[in-house]
């Protein structure tokens, strides 16, 4: 089972790539879309998550797309979680039992503190990821 989405996901990945853009002018759906390989139909549902949230603005038209409204060091892996799963949790705490409700509150709070980490990491993973790139002419 996994913990997180394929919107949680997703929502991660759409904040990095639309974080890569000059600054000038927005990230088109199009170009988002294109780079994580996922349909625009679906990337809108994330994408309007996001925008509610206030981590991203939209400039609707032809020159239209998105940009950031934080920077990746504003917006950290748990807040992007928390905007698109909307319970980020182990459990929903059903157990009716203390003991196993204390366990599940202590894990969910250690969860939380893991996942506290800012966007701004990416450029770390990023840098790791092309040691292994190979180009070949």
């Amino acid at each position: 089972m996994s913990l997180l989405s394929t919107k949680g996901v997703y929502g991660l990945m759409s904040i990095y790539e639309i974080s890569k853009g000059d600054g000038q002018n927005p990230v088109s759906l199009k170009d988002i879309s294109t780079n994580i390989g996922v349909s625009k139909n679906y990337l809108e549902q994330v994408l309007n998550a996001l925008r509610n949230s206030g981590f991203v603005g939209s400039i609707k038209g032809l020159k239209g797309g998105y940009f950031l409204l934080k920077t990746l060091d504003e917006i950290t892996f748990y807040d992007v979680f928390k905007c698109i799963e909307n319970d980020f949790c182990l459990t929903p705490g059903y157990s009716k039992h203390a003991t196993y409700d204390l366990l599940f509150r202590e894990y969910d709070d250690k969860l939380t503190e893991l996942f506290k980490e800012p966007l701004s990491s990416f450029k770390k993973y990023q840098a790791e990821a092309k040691k292994y790139l190979n180009y070949v002419i």
